[in-house]
């Protein structure tokens, strides 16, 4: 179990590490991902949305 908590620690430290670096190598690529994140997130909203109503339709009715 600890041999697991350290994997994952070191994971967590090598992640921070990578992502400060690459923050200060080229910060306009952490600008364009969180920004395909946001979008691919509201389209999966909507997406969700969607096929609720759909879904609500079709049970009304049938």
């Amino acid at each position: 179990m600890v041999k697991g908590l350290l994997a994952a620690v070191a994971v967590v430290f090598v992640g921070v590490v990578g992502y400060k670096i690459l923050e200060k190598k080229n910060p306009d690529l952490i600008k364009k991902v969180k920004g395909s994140i946001d979008g691919a997130g509201d389209k999966l909203n909507s997406i969700l949305s969607d096929a609720k109503e759909s879904f609500y339709e079709g049970y009304a009715k049938g």
